[in-house]
C-alpha cells in the first residue's frame, strides 16, 4: 500500500485546506514513478543531498523537520529540474510533488512548478503548473497537486521548479499517478493447488504475495488440504492412516503469509480424483467423504484456527452440467453440501464456504436446466459462496456464452438464496496450458460484471505470476490496472524468415526479431496458411519435425505480446522436404502385445489386437479401431515380433480431437530388447507441430542403423489428465 505523508498536525490541516485527501491512496490509480530513478538538472547541497539518488521515488515521505535526511536541498537555484523515463507509454493524469517551508531558516515554497511529459525525451509539454503554494503556514510540508485537463501519454516526465534568489528550496516525494480508470476490473485472487507451493522456497513464498499484494489481490484459496483417495495431505494431519506427502506444511505456510499481508486465506478441503468417476451416483461413497470433509476440517481448525487469515472453507468437489441430470443427483449433492456446511458452521459460526461449479456449453444440462438445479441446491443447502468457473481457459466456453451462463447462475441464486455471492472464478489459461492473453481475460471479467460481486481467478500463481510464466503477462497487467485499458500496440512484423530442410521430415525456420511497447511475448508459426506452432519464448528460430518425405511446406510468422496484439505475418518462405527411404517389410503385422494399462472400456482394444492388425482409425473418435486411455501417466505397449529382427523404422498412430479432451501425446519413446528385460532407447518423439483441428498424426522414428531386438517397447507420455487414443503401431525394416 502507498505511504501516505507524514505531515504532523498542521501539515494534515493544510492537506484540509487545499482539498487534497492525506490517505492518497486510490483503487484505479498507480504512482507510476515510484521506486524509478530520475537525472538532475542541478545538483543537492552536500548539506542537504539526494542520498542514493532515489529520495524523491521512494515512498518515504519527510517530516517537517530540517534535520530529516529525506528532504533534498538546494540554495539560490531560481531553476531546476528533474527528469525520469517511465520506462514505457503511460497513460498519465495527476501530480504532485511535496515542498518545505520553514521562513526562519530561509526555507521558501517554489514561486512555480511546472508538471512536463514527452514520449521522445526530446519535445515536452506542461500537463499542468502551480503558482507559489503555502500562504498562512509555517514549519509545514506543501504539497503541490494539480491534474491534467485530460489523459495524456508518455514515457518520459520531468518536473522543473522555480525558486526566489537567495533561498532554500526543500524537495522530497515526487509523484505521477496513473489516469483514473473507475471501471477497471480486477482479480481480487486466487485458486493455489499445494503442490506449487510446496517447492517455493520462503524467498519465493514472499515474492509470490508482494506480486499478489501489488496487483490488488486480497485472498487466497488452497485448493485442497487433503487427497482421499490416496490418504494424504499437504500439512501435518493427525487424522487416522493419512501421511503428509508433501516436504513442507503448505496450510500452515499459507496461513502465516496471509497473516503477514492481510490477505484471507480460504482453505480447501479434500480433493478426490473419483469425484469425477463417481460424481453422486455412489451415495455411500459419496457419505464417506461428507464424514471425512468434517473430520478433516475439525483437524484443521484445531492445529490453525489461531490464524486471522483463516478466512473460510472450500469444498473442492466440482459440480458441472453433465453429471447431475435429475432431481435425483441434485438431491443428493445438496445432502452432501448442506452436510458438511451444517458441520463448519457449527464449528466456524461466520465463516463462508465457498464452491466452484463449471459447465460446458458443448452438451449437458442447458442454462435454463443449470439455472433449475442451482435453485433446487441452493434452496437445501447453506453455501456462501459460488465461484463458478467462467470456462473459456478450459475451451467449455467463449467469450459470448458468458453472459447467459452467469445470468442464469445470478437468478439462480436470487430466487433460491440471495445472501450467496457469485464470483467469477476466471480462469487465466488457454488450451495450450500457458498464459491467457489479457486483452482475453479483461474481455471475460467484463462480459460477467452485471451479475458478479468479485473476482478470483486460477490461477494468478500459476499462469499469471512473474515466477511462474514469462514477466510480461504480470507486467502488462499491471499496465492495464495503472491506466485503466490494455495495452493496444501491436508488435513489428518478424523479418527475414528463412526456411532450410533438414533431411526428410524437418524444415529449419529462423528470422529477425520483433519489437513491441512492453515486450514480445511469443511467436505463431504458420505452415501452409495454418497456425500449427505458438512459442511461448523469445526464440526466433523454430524446427517444424515430423513431417511427410518430399512435400513442399509455406510457411510465415507473426509476433503477438501478452496483452494479446498480434503483428502483421512476416514474408512467406517455402522448402522442400528431402525424399528419405520408405520400409515397406511390417514386422509388427499381427504381433501379440502387452500393455500397462487397460484402455477404457469405452474405447477397448476388441481382442487385443487392434494395434497391430493394419486397420487405422479415421478423425472420429467413435471408430472402433482407437484404443482411449484416461490417464496422465505414462503407460507403454511391448510388442513381440517372435524372433530378433533389424529394425529400420518404427512408427505409432494417434487422434487430436480436442474438443473432447483427446490430445496428441506429449511424447513417444521407443525401446528395443532381445529378452523383454534390458531394453536399448532408439530414440523419442516429441509431440510435433500441428493444426487444432481434428486429425491423425503418425510418431515416426525412421532411418534407424544398428538396431535390432526382438521385443519393441512403445511408451507414450501423455500431454496432460485427458485422453489419449492410440491406434497402429508398426516396426519396419
Amino acid at each position: 500500500m502507498k505511504k501516505g505523508f507524514t505531515l504532523g498536525l498542521i501539515g494534515a490541516l493544510l492537506l484540509g485546506t487545499i482539498g487534497l485527501s492525506p490517505d492518497r491512496s486510490d483503487a484505479a490509480q498507480t504512482n507510476v514513478l515510484s521506486g524509478i530513478g530520475y537525472t538532475a538538472s542541478v545538483a543537492a547541497d552536500s548539506g542537504y543531498p539526494d542520498s542514493g539518488g532515489t529520495e524523491l521515488t521512494d515512498g518515504a515521505y519527510a517530516a517537517p523537520y530540517l534535520a530529516d535526511a529525506a528532504w533534498q536541498g538546494r540554495f539560490n537555484q531560481t531553476s531546476y529540474s528533474f527528469t525520469a523515463n517511465l520506462g514505457s507509454a503511460q497513460s498519465i493524469q495527476d501530480f504532485r510533488a511535496n515542498f518545505y517551508k520553514y521562513t526562519g531558516a530561509a526555507v521558501q515554497t517554489p514561486t512555480s512548478v511546472q508538471f512536463q511529459y514527452s514520449t521522445d525525451n526530446v519535445a515536452y509539454s506542461t500537463a499542468c503548473s502551480l503558482t507559489q503554494q503555502g500562504a498562512g503556514v509555517d514549519i509545514a510540508a506543501v504539497p503541490y497537486a494539480c491534474s491534467a485537463a485530460s489523459p495524456v501519454n508518455a514515457q518520459y516526465v520531468r518536473l522543473v521548479v522555480g525558486s526566489a534568489a537567495s533561498t532554500w528550496s526543500f524537495l522530497d516525494e515526487w509523484e505521477v499517478l496513473s489516469a483514473e480508470a473507475e471501471d477497471t476490473l480486477r482479480l481480487s485472487g486466487t485458486f493455489l493447488q499445494p503442490d506449487l507451493g510446496d517447492v517455493w522456497t520462503n524467498s519465493q513464498w514472499t515474492s509470490e504475495f508482494d506480486d499478489m499484494e501489488d496487483a490488488g489481490m486480497d485472498h487466497l484459496i488452497l485448493q485442497w488440504s487433503a487427497n482421499s483417495k490416496h490418504n494424504t495431505a499437504v500439512y501435518p494431519s493427525t487424522l487416522s492412516g493419512y501421511a503428509q506427502n508433501t516436504t513442507r506444511d503448505v496450510v500452515g505456510k499459507s496461513l502465516e503469509m496471509g497473516d503477514a499481508y492481510g490477505m484471507d486465506i480460504y482453505m480447501g478441503l479434500q480433493l478426490n480424483e473419483d469425484w469425477f468417476v463417481n460424481y453422486t451416483n455412489d451415495p455411500s461413497w459419496l457419505n464417506d467423504e461428507e464424514d471425512l470433509a468434517i473430520e478433516l476440517a475439525e483437524d484443521l481448525w484445531e492445529q490453525y484456527g489461531d490464524h486471522d487469515s483463516f478466512a473460510g472453507w472450500y469444498l473442492s468437489f466440482e459440480v458441472d452440467n453433465w453429471n447431475l441430470p435429475s432431481s435425483t443427483e441434485w438431491q443428493r449433492v445438496a445432502d452432501f453440501y448442506d452436510g458438511v456446511a451444517t458441520a463448519l458452521h457449527t464449528l466456524t459460526p461466520g465463516l463462508p464456504i465457498m464452491i466452484s461449479p463449471f459447465y460446458n456449453v458443448s452438451g449437458g444440462l442447458s442454462t435454463s436446466g443449470w439455472q433449475t438445479m442451482w435453485e433446487y441446491i441452493l434452496s437445501r443447502a447453506d453455501i456462501d459462496i459460488f465461484a463458478l468457473q467462467d470456462g473459456v481457459g478450459a475451451a467449455h466456453a467463449v467469450t459470448a456464452d458468458l453472459d447467459d451462463w452467469f445470468a442464469a447462475t445470478r437468478a439462480a441464486i436470487d430466487n433460491a438464496s440471495p445472501s450467496t455471492e457469485l464470483w467469477s472464478d476466471v480462469e487465466t489459461f488457454n488450451m495450450d496450458a500457458k498464459p491467457m492473453d489479457i486483452k482475453m481475460l479483461v474481455a471475460d471479467m467484463d462480459a460477467v460484471a452485471p451479475y458478479v460481486d468479485a473476482y478470483t481467478s486460477f490461477s494468478f500463481n500459476h499462469y499469471m505470476s512473474p515466477q511462474q510464466v514469462n514477466p510480461l503477462y504480470y507486467a502488462t497487467y499491471l499496465n492495464y490496472l495503472a491506466n485503466g485499458a490494455v495495452e493496444s500496440v501491436a508488435p513489428s512484423a518478424p523479418s527475414s524468415l528463412t526456411a532450410a530442410a533438414s533431411g526428410s521430415m524437418t524444415v529449419n525456420l529462423s528470422w529477425t526479431a520483433s519489437t513491441d511497447a512492453i515486450g514480445v511475448a511469443g511467436y505463431r508459426i504458420y505452415r501452409n496458411n495454418e497456425l500449427v506452432y505458438t512459442s511461448y519464448t523469445s526464440a526466433t528460430s523454430f524446427s517444424d519435425e515430423q513431417l511427410t518425405p518430399s512435400t513442399t511446406y509455406a510457411y510465415k510468422v507473426m509476433a503477438f505480446d501478452a496483452a494479446g496484439n498480434e503483428s502483421a505475418f512476416s514474408s512467406a518462405v517455402s522448402a522442400t522436404t528431402g525424399s528419405g527411404t520408405t520400409y515397406s517389410n511390417i514386422l509388427s503385422s499381427g504381433k501379440s502385445y502387452v500393455s500397462t494399462l487397460a484402455p477404457s472400456s469405452t474405447y477397448p482394444d476388441t481382442g487385443s489386437a487392434e494395434l497391430t492388425n493394419g486397420a487405422f482409425g479415421t478423425t472420429s473418435y467413435s471408430d472402433a479401431a482407437w484404443s482411449g486411455f484416461n490417464t496422465g501417466s505414462p503407460f507403454s505397449f511391448t510388442i513381440d515380433l517372435g524372433s530378433s529382427q533389424t529394425i529400420r523404422e518404427v512408427t505409432a498412430d494417434f487422434l487430436q480431437v480436442k474438443s473432447v479432451y483427446i490430445f496428441l501425446p506429449s511424447s513417444v519413446t521407443f525401446a528395443v530388447s532381445n529378452d523383454n528385460l534390458s531394453f536399448t532407447t532408439a530414440g523419442t518423439v516429441s509431440k510435433p507441430a500441428v493444426s487444432s483441428s481434428d486429425q491423425t498424426k503418425t510418431y515416426r522414428l525412421t532411418g534407424l542403423s544398428g538396431i535390432a531386438g526382438r521385443y519393441v517397447k512403445v511408451t507414450v507420455a501423455p500431454l496432460s489428465s485427458a485422453w489419449t487414443f492410440v491406434d497402429e503401431l508398426q516396426v519396419k525394416n
